[in-house]
């Protein structure tokens, strides 16, 4: 079984590619006229195709038709209009503009913001002088740790009056026994 043919050739796909781009490079001034040439065209195609065209050549299709909603009409207050219609430039230009309705359960009637606070993020700048500044700090911290910690000089405690003292307790001894 063979493909179906559109306009005589194989590829229809492709061949409904180059009626879409002949169609929109050979603009019709009248909306009406444009309306009928596209509705044309589709049902030529599936009524030899037997489905819809791909859903790429549709949207094509679909902007040229919008073409005065899309292009032509540079109004910012488009949105005033009874079914707004804006083009994706405008579109990505009002949603910057606008906030998220999740930043709303944060705020009170008063407008004021009740959420917790939540502490900045150090920038990588201030990240490094935190850094310098406390390896700074834990070597003067370290240094003094070691002196305080360093075994210190040897003093010797066998002197001369420490060896007189020797016997001391034996003579405490019998000074007690001569008492009692």
């Amino acid at each position: 079984m063979t493909k179906p043919a559109f306009r005589g050739r194989k590829d229809h796909t492709a061949e409904f590619e180059r009626a879409v781009t002949d169609i929109i490079d050979n603009f019709i001034v009248d909306r009406g006229e444009r309306v009928r040439a596209v509705a044309a065209l589709i049902d030529e195609y599936v009524a030899e195709v037997g489905v819809r065209p791909k859903p790429q050549q549709l949207e094509r299709l679909t902007d040229y038709l919008m073409y005065e909603d899309l292009e032509g009409d540079r109004r910012t207050n488009k949105t005033t209009d009874e079914y707004p219609v804006l083009s994706e430039r405008q579109l990505a230009r009002r949603q910057d503009y606008e906030y998220s309705i999740d930043l709303a359960n944060d705020y009170d009637t008063d407008g004021r913001n009740r959420t917790k606070p939540a502490r900045r993020h150090r920038i990588a700048r201030e990240e490094r002088f935190v850094d310098k500044l406390s390896r700074q700090k834990n070597r003067a911290r370290n240094e003094q740790y070691r002196r305080d910690t360093s075994p210190g000089p040897v003093t010797p405690y066998a002197t001369e009056p420490f060896v007189q003292a020797g016997g001391q307790a034996d003579r405490w001894r019998e000074s007690l026994s001569v008492i009692h």
